[in-house]
């Protein structure tokens, strides 16, 4: 008989349940129903053994049947379906089975749903939770940078404060360092010693004569070098001369820069000659009847006064610091006071007059030079301030004063020297000079001019000046100006240069801004410090201060 009309009831875990309701029943008579077909496609049946073993039974769905001859239930064994056959469909009027309990499988993480499409994922860590991960950042940002901000803002605060004390200490107060104490800011520089050792004296502005110290001097005209040797100057002659000679004989001036040297013609000279020899001590001077190479030196022993081009303050036009790169600004306390000019990249010179009696501390003076309109920033430092020993403030004469910087000046096309004259210059008759500055436009004016001035003046016969200015105008003075007025220098270009344009195509500068009777008022005209009557003064301080 085939398998679908075998009426014995298959054992199966689907049709567990109706088993079960007909054992707790009575017996009933049965009535026999058609057999059902399994719907079922199987493989054919294959003969079990050692060699056709399956890798597993595959559970076919099967008709549960009643045995009509008693109670007792046939449990045959479970049809095993071949490997690759297709589980046939569960019949749909057949009972539910119990529910299959779930498979047991080891619990992971919890994977945390991925942002939306266009929005970037958190970079949070795995396993973190994003919002334990904020408050933690939170928590640190909190623990760290309150405590930095708040330490920054003390800091920051004593500092404003130790600021504003100094400032105020500064302007009321000098400080004694080694007598630890204050003493009021009038006596420093008083010329009486407040402070143990002398402290409150030794930086102020010094009083000096050098007058009769130089060997060496030039001639206005080719530069020709005389040297001082058996009471009276000398000619040197080119016999022998070199590059260490030069330097030598530029030392006793105060140069340290390279000089430049060539000769001379000795036929247009009347005089005595010499000789050079360089020695420990400097130079020593060989005095000699004459020269065989019939030349005697030219010496240069800086590059000045560079020409530059120039147009023909009160009156003045504005003007670049290139046209004058030797113009420089004195400032005390951050405030423009008055002008000067560069000697050397370290030797600055101006007026005494500059140097009042409540302004002699020099370490609050600054130079701030290479700068058309005027700056307070990166000015340098002054090391030392010289006067002239005779100058008195209820004086006019012997108003000239130098100034020695801690480092020097770096030279550029607006930082340059300006040429001193020779000890015989002799300006012609109407001379036309020119003068720079900051200081006021107007007579009487409360601003500075922010942009360096230049006007264009002429030389006034010391006879004619002398007439509008009661003979107070001395041998060490010049005039210079207009006599119609209107063009003059006025307050805060004190100490500047007058320079004049000589023989050899360079500047040199022939005076100093010392005085005059208001500004630019018709025949009252500037007076001005004679350069060339303190030649020996200034190489004097220059070569002690080398």
């Amino acid at each position: 008989m085939s398998r679908g009309e075998e009426e014995v009831d298959i054992a199966s875990p689907l049709n567990r349940t109706g088993a079960n309701e007909g054992e707790s029943n009575s017996v009933q008579p049965t009535v026999s129903s058609p057999p059902a077909t399994s719907t079922a496609r199987t493989a054919n049946s294959q003969p079990s053994g050692p060699n056709s073993a399956p890798p597993g039974p595959t559970r076919a769905p099967a008709v549960a049947t009643r045995v009509a001859a008693g109670p007792t239930r046939v449990a045959p064994e479970p049809t095993r379906v071949p490997p690759g056959a297709t589980r046939a469909p569960v019949p749909a009027n057949r009972p539910p089975g119990p529910a299959r309990p779930p498979a047991s499988r080891p619990v992971g993480p919890t994977r945390t749903p991925g942002p939306v499409r266009g929005t970037p994922r958190p970079n949070a860590r795995p396993g973190v939770n994003p919002l334990v991960y904020k408050i933690r950042r939170v928590s640190a940002l909190r623990r760290y940078c309150v405590p930095v901000t708040t330490a920054i803002l003390i800091i920051a605060s004593l500092a404003v404060i130790g600021i504003l004390i100094k400032v105020v200490l500064d302007n009321y107060y000098f400080f004694c360092t080694k007598s630890v104490k204050f003493i009021p800011l009038d006596k420093w520089c008083d010329g009486t010693q407040d402070c143990s050792n002398n402290e409150d004296e030794l930086r102020c502005v010094q009083r000096v004569d050098f007058s009769n110290r130089s060997l060496v001097r030039f001639t206005d005209s080719s530069s020709i070098v005389q040297v001082y040797a058996s009471g009276r100057w000398n000619y040197v002659c080119f016999d022998g001369f070199d590059a260490a000679r030069a330097k030598a004989v530029c030392a006793q001036l105060g140069y340290s820069s390279n000089p430049t040297f060539s000769f001379a013609s000795t036929s247009d000279q009347n005089g005595a000659f010499s000789t050079i020899q360089v020695v420990d001590s400097g130079i020593q001077v060989n005095p000699i009847t004459g020269c065989s190479s019939g030349n005697i030196v030219s010496l240069s022993c800086i590059t000045c006064g560079v020409n530059h081009k120039k147009q023909r303050i009160i009156g003045g036009v504005e003007t670049s610091i290139e046209n004058s790169p030797w113009q420089v600004s004195l400032q005390y306390m951050g405030q423009h006071s008055c002008g000067g000019s560069i000697l050397t990249p370290r030797i600055i010179l101006s007026a005494a007059h500059c140097f009042q009696k409540n302004e002699q501390q020099v370490d609050r003076w600054r130079v701030q030079a290479g700068r058309a309109s005027l700056s307070y920033i990166f000015a340098s430092q002054v090391d030392k301030i010289f006067v002239h020993t005779l100058y008195n403030l209820n004086q006019k004469p012997y108003d000239i004063a130098i100034l020695k910087l801690q480092s020097d000046l770096t030279l550029s096309a607006s930082i340059q020297p300006i040429c001193l004259p020779g000890f015989d210059v002799s300006l012609p008759d109407n001379a036309p000079l020119l003068v720079t500055g900051w200081g006021h436009t107007v007579e009487g004016g409360a601003a500075l001019a922010s942009t360096l001035q230049e006007v264009s003046i002429n030389l006034i016969s010391s006879n004619v000046c002398n007439q509008e200015y009661s003979n107070q105008v001395r041998d060490t003075m010049m005039c210079a100006g207009r006599l119609s007025g209107g063009v003059d220098t006025c307050q805060g270009d004190s100490g500047g240069p007058l320079v004049y344009l000589g023989e050899e195509s360079h500047w040199e500068q022939v005076g100093v801004v010392s005085w005059g009777d208001g500004c630019g008022r018709p025949g009252k005209v500037g007076v001005y410090t004679r350069v060339s009557s303190f030649l020996s003064w200034i190489y004097g301080i220059m070569k002690s201060e080398l």
